[in-house]
């Protein structure tokens, strides 16, 4: 049938449970007018490219009248027809242009759709790293050669590459947004990203972990660095459990048991599975400690209402500081536990267990030595060398975790 605009003025909501409601009309055949349950109106078009069924709106009703709604009607339908383009892609191409034209505008868009863990830390990175030399550039003009002189200029390994990774991915996600055909399809490596084909600068390896003695410095630094709860219990809670910055962040209140034999919960950890970790008395305290905050879930709460604790980096860099171990990142809270329990006798295939690793080799890293037990090792083999015999420091039997 033909729309008329009485036929719009008097149509309601017909549909159930939010069901799409649509009043079709026959010239351009596919023109519709959408009708919601608030009432609100809206024309849209339907049509076909490459056997694909595709839906674009058009504008509101009111805006648009019944006329002018069906002469863009036939303008994108003779378009279809005489070109075989997409309008709809037409449309969201021009929009992606718009929203991401300076590798800044990129890199706001990817964190915004793609929403990642450490998102704060991130876009800190990025400003610190990537937006003072190119942050205001169009990211199609970008060179490969440009970017390989950034990376080596950095002082630190580390910092080069971690820049470099964070830009790479930006301009992927940029790459995939354009070439995505509603499938959700990624690509893999494509020359098309300026980052692609930039070796990594070679780091070397962390063997970095905090010692017993170093424990009471840290404590006082944390109380005297920071007045927020949340983070005070933060940074005590990874040294007592051996999470992942991210994952200690990411807990609810309800994946969490107080009582005698506590525990919580990690979901969707690293290794994408679940896994359930026992609490001790004093990482039972210090959850206790902390003040809940209606209508947010999360243990750690952050500024933002719903929200978990975002960006701690800068109140670990104070910590570190005031404590003297300016070297220790907040990661090294979590090898330093894996450490202390390879020191207190448990095997690599015991340690992963607890880490969640899925499998001991990762977990032999975490067994590093403690200066006491390097040196009682020494000099174990310096007595053997001039033919004393050796104190050998018996390990107690091998601890079995519950």
């Amino acid at each position: 049938m033909s729309l008329t605009i009485r036929q719009i003025d008097a149509a309601k909501y017909t549909g159930k449970a939010n069901t799409r409601c649509v009043l079709w009309d026959d010239d351009p055949r596919g023109l519709g007018l959408r009708v919601f349950p608030s009432g609100h109106k809206s024309f849209l078009l339907s049509y076909r490219i490459a056997g694909r069924k595709k839906m674009m709106a058009l504008g509101d009703y009111g805006v648009l009248t019944l006329d002018e709604a069906r002469k863009r009607a036939k303008r994108e339908l003779a378009a279809i027809e005489n070109d075989n383009t997409d309008p709809l892609a037409t449309k969201r191409h021009r929009e992606l242009e718009a929203r991401t034209g300076t590798v800044e505008q990129v890199f706001g868009a990817y964190l915004a759709d793609r929403k990642p863990k450490r998102e704060a830390d991130l876009l800190a990175l990025a400003k610190r790293d990537i937006f003072p030399t190119f942050g205001q550039r169009g990211w199609r003009e970008l060179r490969r050669t440009a970017l390989r002189d950034w990376h080596k200029a950095f002082k630190s390994d580390y910092t080069a590459n971690r820049a470099l990774q964070a830009l790479r991915a930006a301009l992927y996600w940029r790459l995939w947004r354009e070439d995505d055909d509603g499938t959700g399809a990624k690509l893999k490596r494509d020359a098309r990203n300026p980052c692609a084909g930039i070796a990594m600068r070679k780091e070397k390896a962390r063997q970095v972990r905090l010692e017993l003695s170093d424990l009471s410095k840290v404590e006082a630094a944390i109380d005297a660095e920071t007045e927020s709860p949340y983070l005070r219990v933060l940074f005590r809670f990874i040294l007592a459990t051996g999470c992942r910055r991210g994952e200690a962040l990411s807990i609810k209140w309800a994946d969490v048991d107080l009582g005698e034999s506590g525990h919580f919960i990690l979901r969707d950890t690293k290794a994408g599975d679940d896994r359930r970790i026992p609490l001790t008395s004093s990482a039972r305290r210090l959850l206790k400690s902390l003040p809940k905050v209606e209508d947010n879930p999360y243990v750690f709460v952050g500024h933002r209402s719903g929200a978990h604790l975002k960006s701690v980096s800068k109140c670990w860099q104070r910590i570190r500081k005031r404590a003297g171990v300016a070297h220790v990142r907040i990661h090294d809270l979590r090898r330093s536990f894996g450490s202390w329990l390879g020191d207190s006798g448990f095997t690599s295939k015991q340690i992963g267990d607890v880490l969640g690793h899925r499998t001991d080799v990762t977990s032999r890293v975490y067994m590093a030595l403690g200066e006491k037990s390097k040196r009682e090792a020494v000099d174990a083999v310096q007595s053997l060398m001039v033919g004393r015999k050796a104190k050998v420091v018996r390990l107690s039997k091998r601890a079995t975790l519950r």
